[in-house]
């Protein structure tokens, strides 16, 4: 049986044999480079529009957006006083007078409710979706059902994303705004799964040596491109 020399230097594989990297989806580098950084707290800061949006705790806040920071926005409502939210409060949102419409087509995975996960103020408790992945079910127009960490669930095609966001159509074209923070899973009609799971620990717990208001985690630009640990 040969035996190896001593000190001789590992083989090199050649080029033909390694493994090619599988090319990026046409337009997707201009994608992400034209949209990345889109946030709808930004786009609607000191507009005159109303928006509904649906906070951790099955709870409701509608108004305008008048104010957003890198970790809080702040909501107007027609009446009362101002309030300030903690975007990983926020799970998604949708134009106040759609909002009923909304609620008529959501479901709820009762099983995903009784986990009651998040919200995730660290990135790695959070179920990642690549960018690739995004664009590339944007392109196909696929219909995929959006699962959020309290067990919504929504219907519908992915308009646009960013790092921060995925806009989806739902059925009559209804618009509603989903976090990534908060989802908990997408799946095509075939039960596929498009989500990565948190590698380590109870992802309930992820709030814990974080507080609400301390400004970590729930704004921070994805470290690099087709990773998911943002907002």
């Amino acid at each position: 049986m040969p035996t190896k020399e001593r000190g001789a230097l590992p083989v090199r594989r050649r080029a033909a044999d390694r493994q090619p990297q599988s090319a990026a989806p046409s337009g997707f580098e201009e994608y992400c480079r034209a949209h990345q950084k889109e946030s709808i707290f930004e786009r609607e800061r000191g507009q005159a529009s109303t928006w509904t949006l649906f906070l951790h705790g099955d709870s409701l806040v509608t108004g305008s957006i008048s104010g957003s920071e890198t970790y809080e926005c702040n909501i107007r409502p027609g009446e009362g006083s101002e309030e300030k939210v903690h975007k990983v409060r926020v799970k998604f949102l949708c134009p106040a007078a759609v909002h009923e419409e909304v609620t008529g087509q959501m479901k709820r995975n009762e099983e995903v409710q009784r986990r009651k996960e998040g919200p995730h103020f660290l990135p790695r408790f959070r179920h990642a979706m690549e960018d690739r992945t995004l664009f590339e079910l944007m392109t196909r127009r696929e219909v995929l059902f959006f699962t959020m960490l309290e067990g919504e669930i929504l219907r519908g095609i992915i308009r646009s994303f960013s790092s921060y966001e995925i806009v989806v159509g739902m059925r009559r074209e209804v618009p509603v705004i989903l976090l990534r923070h908060a989802i908990y899973d997408v799946r095509d009609k075939r039960g596929k799964s498009y989500v990565k799971k948190p590698a380590t620990g109870k992802a309930r717990a992820s709030a814990e040596g974080a507080p609400r208001d301390s400004g970590r985690g729930p704004a921070d630009p994805l470290p690099r491109r087709g990773s998911h640990a943002d907002v």
